[in-house]
């Protein structure tokens, strides 16, 4: 008789420690990212639970042209990273720290997959450059397409303030590498803007290469 009693607390163990680990958040929430959506990506995230300490978040972004930050670039990059169109899809698995008792805040950590398909269509765009002899700083104009797509690895970490039971505030900054494919055409070119004529280039550029990238953002939680 003791052994079968044995035997059931033995076997029912596993459940008695399952039911003592209740889920501390509702097992979905969608989020939208403020920071990035004052940059250039509108950006919906969905993110499942599947244990109290395990989720799987699935994102995709509408990137869009910022002109003020375009102009900014302007002055000292001609790489017109805010001149492209395009969408961003994640997936990241989510490891979160056990939460104390008497804290709102949340820590996690996650491994992050992602895909980007960027482009600008043909348009004019104005290079800076410096005479190698004289030193004087003019405007190159060129008239030129881009398309990239763009895969890689991200690792984040991350906090979640909970200001209810639905609602949070979640803050993540992480590092990763991506693989860029890119065509560029050039199609017209005037080597100083508005003083020497426009001539036809024709030029296309295929270029493969690797980049190490900064992520950071602040997105706005809503469970359910």
């Amino acid at each position: 008789m003791k052994r079968f009693k044995y035997l059931i607390l033995l076997f029912s163990f596993p459940f008695w420690v399952s039911a003592q680990e209740a889920p501390e958040y509702l097992k979905n929430s969608v989020s939208v990212d403020i920071a990035q959506t004052l940059i250039n990506e509108l950006n919906l995230s969905y993110e499942h639970y599947l244990s109290p300490r395990r989720s799987i978040e699935l994102s995709g972004s509408l990137v869009f042209t910022n002109p003020v930050l375009e102009d900014m670039m302007d002055d000292w990059s001609n790489t017109h990273y805010f001149s492209e169109h395009g969408f961003v899809i994640r997936a990241a698995y989510k490891l979160y720290k056990r939460k104390l008792d008497d804290s709102k805040w949340r820590e996690f950590i996650a491994p992050v997959i992602m895909y980007k398909n960027l482009y600008f269509n043909e348009q004019w765009f104005q290079n800076s450059q410096t005479n190698e002899a004289t030193g004087e700083k003019y405007k190159e104009c060129l008239y030129q397409s881009r398309k990239r797509s763009v895969v890689g690895i991200e690792f984040i970490w991350g906090k979640i303030y909970d200001m209810s039971k639905s609602t949070a505030f979640e803050f993540y900054y992480g590092l990763g590498l991506h693989a860029t494919s890119a065509v560029r055409k050039d199609i017209k070119k005037q080597d100083v803007c508005d003083v020497t004529p426009v001539y036809d280039v024709n030029y296309t550029d295929n270029s493969f290469y690797f980049r190490p990238t900064l992520r950071g953002g602040i997105k706005f939680r809503f469970s359910f």
